[in-house]
């Protein structure tokens, strides 16, 4: 994979996360100003918390860097289409899962106590669908060759 790819997973990893979520709801949700949004987002945020959640939030973005990095399917437009599209849709749900994790905190709905929990288990679910994503895309090209192969 080029350098582009790296550095979009390395900053995908570093951007997508509850942070940048409640941001997001602060402004379009909670209808903030830019200032106030950036004042609520971090104002119970240490270093600790942004390295604890990024321990986990790591994971499906390293099982999708060691796939790129070991598989032969990187090496065709296939398969590097098919690796970004995995990315994407990882970031995607991980930031979706944020989203929803958070979505009551600007809405009169009730908070669950448990929804804290979310920030482990959306990157193990992410990691989840990452492995899936890998395994389809090695069956497709498998089925994609056998049938050029015919041809």
């Amino acid at each position: 994979m080029k350098r582009i790819f790296w550095f979009t997973l390395v900053l995908l990893f570093l951007l997508a996360n509850e942070y940048l979520s409640k941001f997001l709801l602060a402004v379009f949700v909670g209808h903030l100003e830019f200032n106030s949004a950036v004042e609520r987002t971090f104002q119970y945020s240490t270093i600790n918390s942004f390295l604890f959640s990024a321990g986990f939030r790591a994971i499906p973005f390293i099982v999708l860097g060691l796939f790129a990095a070991k598989s032969k399917l990187s090496l065709t437009t296939f398969g590097r289409v098919g690796i970004w599209i995995i990315m994407l849709f990882n970031t995607s749900f991980i930031l979706h899962g944020y989203w929803g994790m958070q979505h009551s905190l600007f809405t009169d709905a009730h908070t669950s106590s448990t929804s804290a929990l979310a920030i482990l288990w959306i990157p193990i679910w992410a990691s989840f669908f990452t492995i899936i994503g890998c395994m389809v895309l090695v069956v497709l090209s498998k089925i994609s060759r056998s049938f050029h192969a015919r041809t």
